[in-house]
Order: structure tokens, then sequence, then C-alpha cells
């Protein structure tokens, strides 16, 4: 029983000695234009998915995605996140793969996520994504309508439809 033991201390001892060597070393990719591997990104995805479902808000939208809310949420929006996330003027930014991981094209691919999570995220951003805290910039309203917007963005009423793409001009 010492003696595997022992071999379990010296195999966690070699193996985080050598992921110690390939960061000491500069042998870890950092550059953006890197894609993440597989390893990486599940690590990551579980540690975002662990964090949200015990810091988010458990609660639905305060915001009914009435013509206003939406008409609000669609300009603080295409103020605001446009230029990463696609917008109305165009779906898919060209900043889209400028960063690592790629940003989310919000307007052309609606995302499923819960509301309560999309807004932490929001919120207080996400660490080494590019995704910045909007804290202090957008008020917790401000979120929760840009939010309905994007779950909306591919079925505006016409009123909000037009305010959008007026927006975008």
């Amino acid at each position: 029983m010492r003696g595997f033991l022992g071999g379990v201390v010296v195999t966690l001892l070699v193996v985080l000695g050598g992921a110690y060597l390939v960061l000491y070393l500069g042998l870890f990719p950092i550059g953006a234009d890197n894609p993440p591997g597989v390893l990486e990104r599940r690590l990551a995805h579980t540690a975002i998915d662990a964090y949200l479902a015990k810091n988010a808000p458990k609660q639905e939208n305060p915001f009914q995605p009435t013509s206003e809310n939406l008409i609000e949420g669609a300009r603080k929006y295409e103020q605001h996140c446009a230029i990463c996330h696609g917008g109305a003027a165009t779906r898919i930014s060209p900043l889209q793969n400028k960063f690592s991981p790629a940003v989310p094209q919000l307007v052309n691919r609606v995302p499923h996520d819960p509301d309560a999570e999309f807004w932490w995220i929001t919120k207080h951003g996400y660490r080494l994504t590019g995704m910045p805290a909007w804290d202090g910039i957008l008020s917790d309203d401000e979120i929760w309508k840009v939010i309905a917007f994007v779950k909306h963005s591919n079925k505006l009423p016409p009123d909000a439809q037009a305010a959008w793409q007026a927006a975008a001009r």
C-alpha cells in the first residue's frame, strides 16, 4: 500500500512539475489567435457553469418584452454591444474571431442561456475572454432590457425593429 501511495504522489509531482515547466518556459500559447484546446475549454465551461449556478440571481427578467423595453434595449445594445456581438447593420461582427474564445454573435444566433446567467455575465464580465464588466456603465435595469432585446431580436415588433435599425445608423 505504501508503494502505491508513493507512486501516486510521484506521478502527481511529475504531472504538476511538467505543467509548471510548460508554463514557465513559455510553451503555452496565449495569443487570441490560438484557439483554446479541448481541456482548457472544458475546464473553463465547467468553472463558469458552476459559478453561475451558485452566483447568478435566482429570478426571471423583471422587464417584459414590450415595445418600449425592447426599443431601449436595442439602443443600448447598439451603443455598447454590437461592435463585438453583431448588430442591425452587420449581424456578424468583424471582431468575432479576434478574441479567444470567439465572441458569440448574439443577434445572429439568439442564446438560450437563462436570463439571470446572461445578466450576471453582462454585469460582471467574463474573465480572460475580453468581455468587460458593464457594472457602473449600464444600470441593472438597462442590462435586463438589453437581455430582453437580445432574446427577442429575431421576432421584434415593427416599431422596435425600426428603432433598432435607426440606432445602428
